[in-house]
């Protein structure tokens, strides 16, 4: 009886660890590739001829803005003097 309980024992065992190797060798393998590499070319003198005229563009727009807001700030601004007893000379 005690050789029967063994012997179901290994065998369960095989036929499951068997079972179980042969699951994982069906088992597909993946491959990740590295993705392409593309090349830019850019031409110099164009790329740097786009980036100053961003710049020119983009002073002109902060210089506008700060005019603007210049002009707010140094607006002459109306006093009343309306405590006042006497108005001064």
């Amino acid at each position: 009886m005690v050789a029967r309980k063994l012997l179901t024992a290994t065998a369960v065992g095989l036929s499951v660890s068997l079972l179980a190797q042969h699951a994982t060798g069906a088992e597909t393998l993946v491959v990740q590739k590295a993705p392409l590499v593309t090349e830019f070319v850019v031409d110099t003198q164009l790329f740097r001829t786009e980036i100053d005229g961003y710049v020119r563009e983009l002073n002109r727009q902060m210089r506008t803005t700060l005019n603007e807001d210049l002009r707010r700030e140094l607006a002459p601004k109306t006093v009343l003097a309306s405590n006042e007893l006497r108005t001064r000379s």
